[in-house]
């Protein structure tokens, strides 16, 4: 990050400008510090919280001789008391100006992966498998007509989204296709019916070129994000479900009475959660118990048993809006950086079991950004070394 984009952060601050995640991700770094020192709980004002955050910031920023406006009082339109025992479960984000100063400060530290050893985000690709068998390599495809079969014509459009456009399916049957995205990949299908699919790393979608006037049954391994569109039936809204599969067995359908909703079933993932945004869906497993999610909740199925509480969407969905939300345990989390910059996560004996971060940044920086911002925390160091990622104390 250049000279002029430092002070152009710190004057957007200054003048309120920043948005609430980068207001959050500056003020983190004041109460990371603040729970180094072990201190229980005590009340911190908030106008004092920000003085102290600037404090240091402006003296680190003084040394690489940026130009800075005269620093005035804040007039924020708000107080609030923030507790340092908030800073335990937002140990992740250290301050993205601090960060950037940190960045051009050339003293090797341990908190630094070396660049040469670095690895670029996932990107969007994907295989089609039609229903001859033919397999397409998306990411080598042109935009236009990728193919054509039981009437129906596969576009790929000019946002890398595969697109399904009946012609004329009239006599003809349907067969079923599958889109799977490799580790390191996503992707972006509309169905048939118009319905929007995106898929995560590592994960699969199988479907009928055409679908039936019965309903709408597809099939997910891995983790997917559907805005189902309405299409009506002969008996009312024709329905849509989803079979989730784990561990190569069917583990839960869902079927779809309302719109957005994601669901993550991966493999080495405790629970399959289903996070409803929007509308309605219930969730069933193989003994035929069903639970009806109303949005902002989330289902966490394990060995069977459905259990409801509130849902955290906006980490549900952050991968799907090209961000890591990081609301959780480190080695969750690192399971997430393991899909997407498909690296192997090896753990030594000194890591830290129960480790909780807190924090955002995006999916598109190369992998050496999130590792770093995850060490800020001082509590766990990593060494990255080809595809292996190593994970120490």
């Amino acid at each position: 990050m250049n000279k002029q984009t430092v002070s152009r952060f710190i004057r957007d601050y200054l003048d309120n400008k920043l948005n609430d995640k980068q207001n959050a991700q500056l003020e983190t770094w004041y109460l990371l510090k603040a729970e180094e020192n072990k201190s229980v709980d005590p009340p911190i004002e908030y106008e004092k919280l920000e003085a102290k955050i600037w404090n240091k910031i402006l003296s680190d920023v003084s040394q690489t001789e940026v130009e800075l406006p005269k620093v005035q009082k804040l007039n924020r339109p708000y107080r609030k008391i923030i507790s340092i025992g908030i800073a335990a479960s937002i140990l992740l984000i250290a301050g993205i100006a601090y960060l950037m100063l940190k960045n051009n400060n050339t003293t090797p530290d341990r908190f630094v992966i070396e660049k040469k050893y670095d690895l670029p985000a996932g990107t969007d690709q994907a295989t089609l498998t039609l229903s001859d068998g033919r397999v397409i390599d998306l990411n080598k495809d042109a935009v236009g007509k990728i193919a054509t079969e039981a009437g129906i014509e596969i576009t790929k459009s000019s946002d890398g989204t595969l697109v399904y456009k009946a012609l004329n399916t009239k006599g003809k049957s349907a067969g079923f296709n599958t889109i799977t995205t490799p580790i390191g990949g996503q992707y972006t299908v509309i169905l048939p019916d118009g319905s929007k699919v995106w898929l995560n790393a590592g994960s699969s979608l199988k479907y009928p070129t055409a679908f039936g006037a019965d309903g709408r049954n597809v099939t997910l391994t891995g983790e997917g994000y559907f805005e189902v569109a309405h299409v009506e039936g002969s008996k009312g809204r024709l329905p849509f479900l989803v079979s989730v599969i784990k561990n190569r067995a069917q583990a839960e359908k869902v079927e779809v009475l309302g719109t957005h909703f994601n669901i993550n079933a991966y493999a080495d993932e405790p629970f399959i959660k289903t996070t409803l945004l929007k509308g309605s869906v219930s969730v069933a497993v193989n003994n035929n118990k069903s639970t009806l999610l109303k949005p902002g909740q989330l289902a966490k199925l394990s060995n069977e048993n459905i259990q409801v509480e509130p849902a955290d969407t906006e980490m549900a969905v952050a991968w799907k809006n090209g961000e890591f939300v990081f609301r959780e345990d480190l080695r969750s989390a690192m399971r997430k950086v393991a899909r997407w910059y498909d690296v192997e996560i090896v753990y030594q004996e000194t890591a830290p079991e129960n480790l909780m971060l807190g924090g955002w940044m995006s999916r598109g920086t190369n992998i050496s950004e999130v590792l770093n911002h995850i060490q800020l925390t001082g509590k766990v160091h990593f060494k990255l070394e080809g595809r292996r990622v190593i994970v120490s104390q």
